[in-house]
């Protein structure tokens, strides 16, 4: 009898550890599957991903991306800066390749993403990532100003598995590159879409295949873009993908306006280097027109200045503790808010050129 009550305890007490172990366990499981769910849904909404290499120095994009961490607080985005050596499983040699990968491995933890080169900075924060997101649409893309390639520097993606998928063919397109000179990502990423918005029989799109395939420089490189872009014609969205046409998304580049800016055209810039900073210039290409009362109004030409040379359009450093909802004025250099006709006018000139320059080039053919 006695040897039966020991046996009865020692089955309690199995019974009793074993009881506390599911306990144990069914609480880590609430807390990460069901009570866990909610801190889940508190990491949704949108991000703005920068992507720099282990090598890069983050003083030399400090007033990008203060502009843009500034921004993010204001509209309550999450500002992600990652190095791409942290991402083991993004071992793509090229590194252009591998940001995209790094930003499909961050893609399912957001509603979106907004991806950007660590020089483009904000200029105008009232605007929101939002206007460019419009349903149906997973990836956005768009036209760079000065030629006709689609930019691979930004892009908006939606977090679904059509924009999960685009980001990672794009990132692996880097084991399809020819050998000839590709562009890396951005050369990539033309022959990409027109694949997957054209069928791979279509004569017009082995024909730009060959030109890319024997690209020697950037004279071939531009012509085989021109024919990609000759393909796609006028029309902005094929199927998920939108490539917002020139000079209608989010960002341009600085030295196409001499730095110059309006709030009514412009959101952010592209090309802000420390590095390559210099002194906004006081008393040249100062011009005076005449308001409807006599009053003469200064402000400085829009022209084109330097592809390697900017202009800072704030007055000192930004301070980021005092950025908030209800903080949208910045202290900007006036010098470089223009005149929203000039300004516009100067690209559309430009872009008439470039136009010009795109038909010869296809010419080339």
């Amino acid at each position: 009898m006695a040897r039966k009550g020991a046996t009865t305890r020692r089955l309690l007490k199995v019974f009793i550890l074993l009881f506390i172990v599911l306990t144990i366990n069914n609480l880590i499981y609430y807390y990460h599957f069901v009570g866990g769910s909610s801190s889940k849904e508190e990491t949704k909404g949108i991000a703005v991903l920068v992507v720099i290499t282990a090598e890069s120095k983050e003083e030399q994009y400090k007033i990008a991306m203060d502009s843009v961490k500034c921004y993010s607080k204001i509209h309550d985005y999450h500002f992600i800066l990652v190095r791409d050596s942290d991402y083991i499983a993004c071992n793509h040699k090229d590194k252009f390749f591998r940001r995209h990968c790094i930003a499909a491995q961050i893609l399912p933890k957001y509603d979106a993403v907004m991806f950007l080169d660590a020089d483009i900075g904000v200029v105008n924060p009232k605007r929101k990532i939002e206007e460019f997101l419009t349903d149906g649409i997973d990836v956005v893309l768009y036209y760079r100003f000065y030629n006709w390639e689609i930019a691979a520097g930004s892009y908006i993606v939606k977090n679904t598995p059509y924009a999960l998928e685009f980001l990672k063919e794009w990132a692996d397109y880097e084991s399809k590159l020819p050998k000839s000179f590709h562009g890396t990502d951005n050369g990539a990423i033309h022959l990409l879409l027109a694949e997957k918005i054209f069928t791979s029989s279509d004569v017009e799109l082995e024909m730009c295949r060959k030109v890319y395939n024997i690209s020697k420089w950037y004279d071939d490189l531009f012509t085989y873009e021109a024919c990609i872009k000759n393909m796609f014609g006028s029309g902005t969205d094929f199927g998920k993908i939108r490539i917002m046409k020139k000079g209608t998304g989010w960002t341009r580049d600085c030295w196409l306006t001499s730095c110059q800016w309006h709030p009514e055209t412009d959101f952010m810039l592209h090309g802000w280097k420390s590095g390559q900073l210099k002194e906004t210039p006081v008393n040249k290409t100062r011009s005076v027109i005449f308001g409807c009362n006599g009053v003469p109004l200064f402000y400085y030409r829009p022209n084109q200045m330097s592809r390697i040379q900017w202009y800072n359009p704030f007055l000192g450093p930004m301070d980021l503790m005092r950025c908030n909802p209800e903080n949208t004025t910045w202290s900007y250099n006036l010098n470089l808010l223009g005149s929203k006709f000039e300004i516009t006018n100067s690209l559309r000139k430009y872009e008439e050129q470039i136009a010009m320059m795109q038909a010869k080039s296809y010419a080339r053919i």
